[in-house]
């Protein structure tokens, strides 16, 4: 285990820089993800640190020393892929072995290192299959077999469920933040999906084009965003967004019946857009926005009626399942204490 430090890191690929100046330390046993949409930087952020792609500029350090002119295989780092990288010609048992094996470590320190981690993983019946004979599920646990066996510093984990179904992907979360809380182990893990992000992360860093927008533990950042974007990133169904103006210091919303007070404004600006989740809108008689509901969406559980209002789409999350069906007029209003404002220029909170 070892903490991560990285100061002003910049990247850049012939002239365009696509890594800014970022500045993050993980702390020693932190699981922390890397979110963002394609294009963002998170790859690229997590194969630096990983020794896969030069810095630009700037300083990573791995347990307090400065790794940037040392070799991948020098930094004591384990990485686990998407596309799982394994041998297709060794059994699981070789597949896990084979970096002990060119360390020239005892026979009996590998056995007993793969033995462990078969066992933690429940891949001890498959150890002398082949790669070909195992679902993409198994494959994956051999691959972060054997970067247990390794025992490194640092796990790194690049978009590792992505080429998973739905239901393996939800069964593999579990499985692997039960084992970053057996490891205890500081880990980076690089996903474009922010449901893994908020499931699995310890804490979130969200990047958008190569800067960091936030960081924070995922309730902080569902909270309390610290920008529009964090907002709309973060939370499934996505965050409603109303246009708003301001008058004489209050927060007016443009509706069928007219302006609706919203309260006082936290700052001048010419602009403002009011932020609801789904969840946190609810039927009212009067006020709030009105629509025509277009599409209901039934989980058993819960529930999401999305009604188009002035032309926009404002989606209502709730428990259970509402008397309403597609065609309904309904009006929905918001809870005051989970509204959020966001600039219109900057897109920043207020």
């Amino acid at each position: 285990m070892a903490e991560v430090k990285l100061e002003n890191i910049h990247k850049r690929f012939g002239g365009a820089e696509v890594i800014h100046g970022v500045d993050l330390t993980i702390r020693n046993g932190e699981f922390v993800v890397l979110v963002g949409p394609s294009g963002c930087g998170k790859s690229t952020l997590l194969r630096m640190i990983a020794g896969l792609e030069e810095i630009s500029d700037g300083t990573i350090s791995i347990g307090g020393t400065v790794v940037n002119e040392l070799e991948p295989r020098e930094r004591d780092i384990a990485m686990v892929f998407q596309s799982y990288a394994l041998y297709p010609h060794m059994n699981v048992e070789k597949n896990m072995s084979f970096s002990m094996a060119l360390r020239r470590e005892r026979p009996d320190r590998i056995r007993q290192a793969v033995e462990g981690a078969a066992t933690s993983l429940e891949l001890s019946p498959y150890l002398d299959r082949l790669p070909k004979a195992l679902s993409g599920g198994q494959r994956q646990r051999v691959a972060m077999g054997r970067a247990i066996v390794r025992r490194p510093k640092v796990f790194l984990f690049d978009e590792p469920l992505s080429n998973l179904d739905a239901q393996l992907r939800v069964q593999m979360r579990t499985e692997v933040r039960k084992l970053h809380q057996r490891l205890e182990a500081t880990s980076v893990y690089v996903t474009h999906d922010q449901v893994e992000a908020m499931t699995m992360a310890d804490r979130i860093v969200v990047l958008d084009k190569g800067r960091i927008a936030q960081s924070g533990t995922p309730l902080e950042l569902y909270d309390r965003p610290a920008n529009r974007f964090v907002a709309e990133f973060i939370g499934s169904p996505a965050i409603n967004l109303f246009p708003c103006d301001v008058k004489e210091g209050r927060v007016l919303l443009a509706s069928d019946d007219g302006a609706i007070d919203i309260g006082p404004a936290a700052a001048v600006e010419d602009g403002i857009e009011l932020g609801v989740r789904p969840e946190h809108m609810r039927p009212v008689e009067s006020g709030g926005v009105s629509g025509t509901v277009q599409v209901i969406e039934n989980l058993g559980a819960e529930t999401y009626v999305i009604l188009n209002a002035a032309g926009r789409d404002v989606c209502w999350r709730i428990a259970g399942r509402p008397q309403v069906a597609v065609g309904d007029r309904l009006r929905l209003g918001f809870d005051p204490a989970h509204m959020h404002f966001f600039s219109a220029a900057s897109g920043a909170r207020l």
